[in-house]
């Protein structure tokens, strides 16, 4: 039954962010709203103007982007919102039907089905393993709806083997939730998915991350199909050496994964026997510092044909603070000292709070300082399953840079 006419608490935003608003604008900042905003974590609201005119209805949890999420614009919609379960199984539909080449594609298992705000509903999103499900939850207030959420997912996707949550928004450690939690289903410890025929293992109930970042699909079939063949390559912030399996599978000579993580050494191994391969003399492993290998290989005049830098947006260790926003050009700088010429710089960053033309400049002054010309080959964005609205540039927040060394 519809709900249209109950009444819910009004939020009123202010000049600017209800021109945005207009404009596509989904996610909410404190800084929006006239009246610093309070709230109970998942409480459901009507946005209004400043001139009090109807904006949307939407629910309010505090988050790392913000406070709040429009998820609608209808004024006639049933007000119930995330209590409905038709409403929330009719986004998840929609997501499905948007993905469907990708879930009958036997050759990729692993990717995104819903991608929160891009999807209709922001605050969550939900990853598919090889017909397991990864739930990542961004605010105690989105989590509150869980059960909603999970009846509408089991509805709209029945061929669900289980399903794994993390829970992302108990960073500070204040509320009492786990960190990851089984939710339906036995979960193996550990899966093996595909993506472009090349195979990964995941581990989905263990730690923030599963072993592969799914939004890099795209990038890793660029480098196995067009740039990898005969080159060596050097793959830092390494994590599990998914760069550098497509690289290699792709015809590389050799390939060298760096990452400051001691288990970089066994997973990265592990993604190699995945695919038929071993690390030796050929495909090689080194745990230590990022910035120390790159004055070790500066030191010891190792060169490479192509550099792929995908580091986290901060990052600390014992000796160095990395921040993408200030510190990508000087990583640039160094990386371009060890590329050979005529060879491919990769460069990635998944800063939410840097754009593109940023990213672009910090690249061209990292290559002004190492006295480098950089022709440009290719750029890529998140792949079509991570959809973002238009009127949230942070939700659009990966940004790949291809340069080949003049």
């Amino acid at each position: 039954m519809a709900r249209k006419s109950a009444q819910l608490p009004k939020k009123e935003l202010r000049k600017w962010a209800t021109v945005q608003v207009k404009k596509g604008q989904i996610l909410l900042t404190e800084k929006d709203f006239v009246n610093p905003p309070q709230f109970t974590e998942g409480e459901l609201v009507e946005i209004i103007g400043i001139d009090h005119e109807f904006l949307g209805y939407g629910y309010m949890a505090k988050q790392q982007k913000g406070v709040g999420w429009i998820l609608t614009r209808d004024q006639n919609a049933d007000t119930g919102l995330l209590d409905n379960l038709v409403f929330v199984q009719e986004k998840l539909q929609e997501a499905k039907n948007q993905r469907q080449s990708l879930l009958i594609d036997d050759t990729t298992t692993a990717f995104r089905i819903f991608n929160g705000e891009g999807d209709g509903i922001g605050g969550f999103t939900i990853d598919w393993y090889a017909g397991y499900a990864l739930i990542q939850w961004y605010s105690e207030g989105i989590y509150r709806y869980r059960k909603i959420i999970l009846e509408a997912l089991n509805n709209v996707f029945p061929e669900l083997k289980g399903i794994v949550g993390k829970n992302r928004f108990n960073l500070d450690g204040k509320a009492d939730f786990p960190q990851s939690e089984i939710l339906a289903g036995d979960i193996p410890e550990t899966l093996t998915v595909q993506e472009n025929g090349v195979n990964y293992v995941v581990r989905l109930d263990d730690g923030w991350m599963t072993g592969i970042f799914l939004d890099q699909r795209n990038v890793r079939n660029f480098i196995q199909s067009e740039l990898a063949p005969g080159k060596t390559v050097l793959n830092m912030f390494s994590y599990t050496g998914a760069f550098s399996v497509a690289a290699a599978l792709g015809g590389a000579t050799e390939t060298m994964s760096v990452d400051v993580a001691k288990r970089s050494q066994q997973l990265t191994e592990e993604q190699f026997q995945a695919n038929g391969l071993e690390i030796g003399e050929q495909h090689k492993v080194r745990v230590m510092d990022v910035f120390n290998y790159l004055d070790f290989a500066k030191s010891h005049d190792l060169r490479f044909d192509i550099v792929i830098l995908d580091p986290p947006s901060f990052s600390r260790t014992k000796k160095h603070t990395f921040q993408a926003t200030k510190d990508y050009r000087s990583l640039v700088a160094d990386a371009l000292s060890i590329l050979n010429r005529g060879g491919y710089l990769v460069s990635s960053t998944n800063a939410a709070n840097m754009s593109r033309e940023d990213f672009i400049k910090q690249i061209g002054e990292g290559s002004d300082d190492a006295h480098v010309d950089l022709v440009p080959v290719e750029s890529f964005s998140l792949p079509a399953d991570f959809p973002a609205p238009k009127g949230n540039p942070e939700s659009d927040y990966l940004k790949v840079e291809i340069f080949q060394k003049a």
